[in-house]
């Protein structure tokens, strides 16, 4: 790694016996424990991320759109908004010129609503749980 002209290297460290060991090493040089690569967050037994779904209630039905997810990042909510729209629902980020104005302060607003038409909502819903045979 470099910075400001001054090269650092990252190290490992050996969960055995300390020794700090190049970032490319496979063992330590040490005591030859060897370096697991770092594993993947697990996803749920589907394999898709889980979504909270905000329910639709009866007046809602009356709305041009009808928050359908809330996401903790912007990045997350394109996530799902270019799911939707692969999948030909149109889909609206009301909170998006918001957080790109104070992304930088994630307790400023908290989260990104996603919002679908209600017509759409069901198909969405759909979508993002998994449900109905994996549709």
């Amino acid at each position: 790694m470099w910075m400001l002209g001054v090269q650092f290297s990252t190290m490992k460290r050996c969960s055995y016996c300390g020794r700090d060991n190049n970032d490319d090493a496979a063992q330590c040089l040490e005591c030859g424990t060897k370096f697991e690569p770092p594993s993947a967050p697990a996803l749920p037994e589907t394999g898709r991320p889980e979504y909270e779904i905000a329910p639709l209630a009866a007046l809602d039905k009356q709305k041009d759109f009808v928050t359908l997810v809330t996401c903790r990042t912007l990045m997350a909510a394109d996530i799902v908004v270019g799911r939707l729209q692969a999948a030909g629902i149109s889909a609206f980020l009301p909170d998006e010129n918001l957080m790109q104005t104070i992304g930088w302060n994630f307790n400023t607003f908290g989260y990104v609503r996603v919002q679908v038409s209600p017509n759409d909502y069901d198909a969405a819903k759909t979508l993002l749980t998994g449900t109905e045979a994996d549709a």
